[in-house]
């Protein structure tokens, strides 16, 4: 079973701050602005994926993951279509925006959205409400 994420992930275009590396069991997606380095890894075939983020000048890091079997009745097929969908967007935001890695407390990545910084890590739950 290849995740229907690590097989979009490859597909995907990209611009010249990042790159991708199949490795067997997981495809690795390594983006750099400045001192700012992200890596996503999504595995071929676990459904759940990892992001670490460090700032080579200032040594923050912080590191997140989200998995998708065990939280409910949801096939197996949707889970896999939720992730794929997670990953993309997370993905496609973290190429198109500019970064930062807040070093206060618990380091974060934030993103710019509009001017203003969002936290991008570790993850936010968001209120479907």
């Amino acid at each position: 079973m290849n995740t229907t994420a690590s097989q979009r992930l490859l597909a995907i275009a990209l611009p010249a701050h990042a790159s991708l590396a199949d490795r067997g069991s997981a495809v690795q997606l390594h983006v750099r602005q400045g001192t700012l380095e992200v890596m996503v890894t999504v595995p071929t075939c676990v459904r759940e994926w990892f992001v670490e983020a460090s700032d080579a000048k200032t040594g923050a890091r912080t590191e997140e993951w989200c998995d998708y079997d065990g939280y409910g009745a949801a096939s197996v097929q949707s889970l896999d279509l939720d992730m794929a969908e997670g990953v993309l967007d997370f993905v496609n935001r973290l190429l198109s925006s500019e970064l930062m890695l807040e070093a206060s407390g618990r380091a974060r990545l934030l993103w710019k959205v509009a001017d203003v910084w969002e936290q991008a890590v570790p993850f936010v739950a968001v209120d479907s409400a």
